[in-house]
């Protein structure tokens, strides 16, 4: 798949695909502009093997590793913390000046389009 972009609510939401060694899956990496740079805050790796997230992955690169017993379907859960968690995880990557001016309902609206095109990667 192609990267698609979607440029909503202040963020923009890189949907494609990643490999990285023997593991892969669809991926949506998340960029606000924060001082005056365009940063890459938030990425969620739904990989076979590996489901995983990153906050502020290239800076800090806090990874955080999903247990597949408790989140058998990493895409839903990728597209539930989106339209209900984004600001809060913005912030929590140190991105605050970014989360406050997130709108959380217009990244909503585009979350099923990201999805599809996640499911279809899989």
């Amino acid at each position: 798949m192609n990267e698609k972009v979607f440029e909503v609510g202040g963020v923009e939401l890189h949907v494609d695909k990643r490999n990285f060694g023997s593991d892969g899956g669809p991926s949506v990496r998340v960029y606000g502009e924060a001082d005056g740079k365009d940063i890459q805050l938030l990425r969620f790796d739904c990989f076979r093997k590996d489901p995983h997230y990153h906050y502020d992955p290239s800076g800090k690169n806090d990874q955080r590793h999903l247990d597949k017993a408790k989140v058998p379907d990493s895409i839903a859960w990728t597209i539930e913390q989106l339209g209900e968690n984004l600001v809060e995880m913005i912030q929590t990557a140190g991105y605050r000046s970014v989360a406050e001016n997130v709108d959380q309902a217009a990244v909503v609206q585009v979350l099923h389009e990201v999805e599809s095109l996640m499911r279809d990667e899989t």
